[in-house]
């Protein structure tokens, strides 16, 4: 478990960066995820890192907002920051986990969320632009609603499952999920766009 998960899982929204040749996560040679990066989600671009030890590291995307945040800090003797470096338009500066409730909040930390694993795909970027066309999308929704609220969640399950189906020796599970990550699809969009939509809803028909 890492520094930050340890800290603030369920407090702050926690997310890695995104290998944007893949659209996954960032993966250690073993295959494993990588969590070295991982950081508190903040409005306005702000993160907020793990160091050392008990030490976390600040990054502000603004001169200005940064100079705001640490005169505030020593205004109000809210704890110490240290290492303060600065560029051009961003300002890091590393301050201790005890203080971090005084002065991890003058960075806006995102909370909703705050329970989603860092690696969960509702943190993976989306196609938003890929739409399943009327017509199709009502043979669809003919299906899901006269399914009891209680039982909705089978909807995604039974999703997962054709999709596992489609997953054969020349194509595997793993390779399916690449390219649906490739293409930042989820299930039904996906499964549309490499033109099984009719079969799919025979699945759900069969299978709801």
């Amino acid at each position: 478990m890492s520094y930050l998960t340890d800290k603030f899982k369920g407090i702050y929204r926690l997310k890695v960066p995104i290998d944007k040749n893949t659209n996954d996560f960032p993966r250690k040679p073993n295959g494993q995820y990588e969590d070295i990066d991982m950081y508190i989600s903040c409005q306005h671009g702000n993160m907020i890192f793990h160091d050392t030890g008990s030490t976390l590291l600040a990054y502000i995307p603004s001169l200005q907002r940064g100079h705001n945040i640490i005169n505030t800090i020593q205004e109000e003797n809210l704890g110490n920051v240290y290492d303060i470096e600065e560029s051009d338009s961003e300002v890091l500066f590393k301050f201790k986990y005890a203080d971090s409730d005084k002065i991890i909040p003058l960075l806006k930390p995102r909370t909703s969320g705050s329970n989603i694993s860092p690696f969960s795909s509702r943190n993976l970027p989306q196609n938003k632009n890929y739409r399943i066309p009327d017509e199709d999308l009502i043979k669809y929704k003919n299906i899901i609603e006269k399914i009891p609220s209680e039982r909705i969640l089978t909807v995604s399950h039974t999703t997962n499952s054709f999709i596992k189906s489609l997953a054969n020796k020349r194509k595997p599970l793993d390779s399916i999920k690449t390219d649906m990550k490739l293409k930042r699809l989820r299930g039904k969009e996906y499964i549309h766009s490499i033109g099984l939509w009719d079969k799919y809803i025979k699945y759900l028909e069969k299978n709801l």
